[in-house]
C-alpha cells in the first residue's frame, strides 16, 4: 500500500515525534492482537539487547563523567545546532 504524499515538514518537531509514537503504539497493539508481521517488527526494532554492550558501557561512562563534571558536556541546543550545520 503506497504511503500518502504528506509534507511532514509542515508538522512541528513535537507533532512529528507524537506521530512516530502513535504509529509505534499501533504496531505494538497489532502485535498484542496476534499480528505476526507486527510481532516481528516489534521484536526486530524494540529489542534493546541489539545494542552493542560496549557502546552502552561507553555511554554510561560518559554520562557518569558529565554528571561529575558538567563542564565536560555541551548544552543540547549547541549539539543540535552543530548537527544541523553538519547534516543540513
Amino acid at each position: 500500500m503506497p504511503i500518502p504524499d504528506l509534507d511532514l515538514t509542515s508538522l512541528s518537531i513535537e507533532e512529528r515525534l507524537r506521530l512516530i509514537d502513535a504509529l509505534w503504539e499501533s504496531v505494538e497493539q497489532s502485535a498484542a492482537k496476534g499480528g505476526a508481521e507486527a510481532a516481528r517488527a516489534v521484536e526486530q526494532w524494540a529489542d534493546p539487547t541489539d545494542i552493542d554492550p560496549d557502546f552502552l558501557a561507553e555511554l554510561e561512562r560518559e554520562a557518569d563523567e558529565i554528571e561529575k563534571d558538567p563542564s565536560k558536556g555541551i548544552p543540547w541546543e549547541v549539539l543540535l545546532a552543530e548537527l544541523r550545520q553538519k547534516r543540513g
